[in-house]
């Protein structure tokens, strides 16, 4: 490693290890991770139902 390295600029990691308080009470983040976590169960459930109606169509074949 350089010996002459400059460590100066290591205020701007900072705000990658740790959130700023303002951060955690904005809104638009709660909007955006509720709306993320919505997307997600939305695609579950799809998924399942979709699983469902093949489970059927498979079982309706048999018979």
């Amino acid at each position: 490693m350089d010996k002459n390295m400059d460590f100066s600029n290591l205020n701007r990691f900072q705000s990658f290890e740790s959130p700023e308080p303002d951060n955690l009470f904005n809104p638009i983040n709660q909007y955006e991770q509720n709306y993320m976590y919505y997307k997600c169960l939305c695609m579950q459930m799809d998924y399942k139902i979709k699983c469902k109606e093949y489970e059927k169509l498979c079982n309706s074949g048999r018979s």
